[in-house]
């Protein structure tokens, strides 16, 4: 009986030693005890995401100015001189003179005789296409009032066409000179000749004065801008344009 509480005390010793022991154990072979898992730290607050913001979209492009017809167009040449141009076709004749004349060369056309010669001028460039060109004395031309010398036809005729056009210079003025005698004031008629729908002709009359009179030679200078079917001739009556 006796026995019993004996083994109950050493049984009680053992049982509450052994955690020293293997504590004692551990620390001999060099071993930590496994430290406690740190506490969590908290969450980060929740912050409120920013508003999204429109991406910026990219502006158009400016397109570049376009050219303008004046800039991209070439400028016209300027008109060329008297000393720039080519030498002038030369013709003469004592009634009639008759050609197909165009841009280049220039033409000069003579046509009377030693008693008075009238000159048509035809400067380099005026023309824009080839045209035919008849300049002659008319013996039976329409006149406005009494006629100062002669009578002159001009005619403009496109090639294998019944038409008459008016032909407006594209550079400098179409040159007449005609013979005035001693007349101060001479000026030049010229009829341009209409034929309406029904054939009937009609006549207008434009006086134009004189860019000049040569005392010395009896000459009568006159610049017009368009030659046509005309009839021609110095006149005493006054000036309805001035000289162009």
């Amino acid at each position: 009986m006796r026995l019993r509480p004996r083994f109950d005390k050493l049984l009680r010793i053992s049982t509450l030693g052994l955690p020293a022991l293997v504590a004692a154990f551990a620390a001999a072979c060099g071993g930590e005890s496994t430290p406690p898992p740190a506490n969590p730290e908290p969450p980060p607050a929740a912050t409120t995401a920013p508003a999204p913001t429109e991406a910026p979209t990219a502006a158009p492009e400016t397109p570049p100015p376009q050219p303008t017809a004046s800039a991209s167009a070439e400028a016209p040449p300027p008109p060329k001189s008297s000393a720039e141009e080519r030498p002038p076709v030369l013709m003469s004749s004592d009634k009639e003179l008759q050609s197909v004349f165009t841009t280049s060369p220039g033409a000069k056309l003579e046509l009377g005789d030693d008693s008075g010669r009238a000159v048509f001028r035809i400067r380099e460039g005026s023309l824009g296409s080839p045209h035919i060109i008849t300049f002659k004395i008319d013996t039976k031309g329409k006149s406005t009032g009494v006629p100062i010398g002669k009578i002159y036809r001009l005619l403009v005729q496109i090639e294998n066409s019944p038409d008459l056009p008016t032909l407006e210079t594209l550079d400098k003025p179409f040159e007449f000179s005609f013979p005035a005698g001693n007349k101060k004031d001479a000026n030049l008629a010229i009829g341009e000749l209409k034929v309406d729908d029904k054939g009937r002709e009609k006549i207008t009359w434009t006086v134009v004065a004189p860019e000049k009179i040569d005392d010395s030679t009896g000459m009568a200078f006159f610049k017009i801008k368009s030659i046509g079917n005309y009839f021609m001739h110095v006149t005493a009556k006054p000036p309805t344009e001035a000289p162009k």
